[in-house]
């Protein structure tokens, strides 16, 4: 959950709604944007977020960020995401840029909610490999 959670906030990140004010303000907007995904995460499973989960989030993001304030990570994202397959770009586009839900994402491809599920997930888990090779030592 928390590779996913810090994926996306990446991904929100580079959707173009962000305005670059420094690496302090950009690292406390990034963990803003982490800790109301997580929460809206953990009301969708309806259930209220145990406090060593709220921890754990904030060392997996800490880890992240490193020295460089987090950007050996958005560029080895941006290098993955360049690599992406034609539909795999536009569904996470349609998805994070957009902000399209998987009904609409699915009528604009031709495809199903469960098929359109299936790409995110496995696009989700493609760039995580791939951004975790970029960063390893």
């Amino acid at each position: 959950m928390l590779d996913d959670l810090v994926q996306d906030v990446f991904l929100s990140l580079l959707s173009g709604q962000f305005e670059d004010r420094g690496p302090e303000r950009t690292t406390a907007y990034l963990r803003t944007v982490a800790k109301h995904l997580f929460l809206k995460a953990m009301q969708r499973a309806r259930r209220e977020p145990p406090m060593q989960d709220l921890a754990a989030a904030e060392a997996a993001w800490m880890e992240f960020e490193g020295s460089d304030c987090g950007e050996g990570y958005l560029a080895a994202l941006r290098s993955c995401l360049a690599r992406l397959g034609d539909k795999a770009r536009r569904t996470l586009e349609m998805r994070y840029a957009r902000s399209l839900g998987r009904g609409a994402i699915a009528s604009e491809l031709g495809l199903s909610e469960s098929g359109v599920k299936s790409i995110l997930v496995r696009t989700r888990s493609s760039l995580r490999a791939c951004v975790e090779r970029r960063l390893a030592p």
